[in-house]
């Protein structure tokens, strides 16, 4: 589990914790307490999502490197 997913398992335990034991949480910090986990659990998710669009995109660049490389291989130029 990658570090961020790690911390997002953790916000989600508290934010569940703090769901399901609302004797234990003082009425007034609650509904801060869930707004503020689930803002951080928003901006974790847009930051993993993030890493992934720039993965995703460095390989689509680099198989259509390949694909250029392979076609070009099979049709040379024409001179003249």
């Amino acid at each position: 589990m990658s570090t961020i997913q790690t911390r997002i398992y953790e916000l989600n335990h508290f934010c569940n914790w703090i769901t399901t034991n609302p004797d234990r949480v003082d009425a007034d910090v609650r509904p801060a307490a869930l707004d503020w986990l689930s803002g951080e659990i928003s901006k974790l998710e847009k930051k993993q999502n993030a890493r992934r669009v720039g993965r995703t995109l460095r390989v689509r660049a680099w198989l259509k490197s390949l694909v250029i490389i392979i076609l070009s291989s099979f049709f040379p130029e024409r001179k003249g």
